[in-house]
C-alpha cells in the first residue's frame, strides 16, 4: 500500500519527517538524565545539551567551568575541596559575607557568621569581601 505526502503512515512522511522523523518527541532533545549543568562559582544553571560534557560548558555569568546536576557534591567530596572558616573573635557581624555566599551556607548566629559546610561548595566569594579577614 502506498501513501501520499500528507498521511500519518510510512517512512519519511506525517508529522515531523523533515526534522529526522522525530516528529513530536522533541520536546526534551539535547537533555539528558538530570537535565541540568551547574556552575560551581556562582551557582546559575542551564540546559544540559547531550553529546557536550558540562566541565566543556562556560557559565554565562561568570566564565567559571560548569558541573553536572547531581555530581557537584560528589565530586567535591572525592576532592578534598578547603572550605572557609571564620574566626569569631574577628567577626564584626557586618553580613557582608551573607550578601556574597551564592549557595545561602552561611548566615548570622549571635551576630557571628556561621557557615554550613554542607551547603558550602568552597567557591571562597565570602573571603574577599570580609573587611576584618575572619573568614579564611
Amino acid at each position: 500500500m502506498l501513501f501520499s505526502r500528507n498521511s500519518r503512515g510510512g517512512s519519511g512522511t506525517g508529522r515531523g519527517a523533515a526534522n529526522g522523523g522525530m516528529g513530536r518527541n522533541r520536546t526534551n532533545a539535547g537533555l539528558g538524565k538530570g537535565g541540568l549543568c551547574i556552575c560551581s562559582s556562582c551557582g546559575a544553571s542551564v540546559s544540559h545539551q547531550r553529546g557536550t560534557p558540562c566541565y566543556n560548558m562556560r557559565c554565562p555569568k561568570c566564565g567559571a567551568a560548569m558541573t553536572r546536576d547531581g555530581l557537584m557534591n560528589q565530586t567535591q567530596s572525592t576532592t578534598n575541596i578547603q572550605k572557609p572558616t571564620v574566626t569569631k573573635e574577628e567577626c564584626i557581624g557586618c553580613g557582608k559575607c551573607v550578601s556574597a555566599c551564592p549557595y545561602n551556607a552561611i548566615s548570622m548566629t549571635g551576630g557571628i557568621a556561621f557557615i554550613d559546610h554542607n551547603k558550602c561548595v568552597g567557591c571562597n566569594k565570602c573571603i574577599p569581601v570580609c573587611p576584618t579577614g575572619a573568614i579564611k
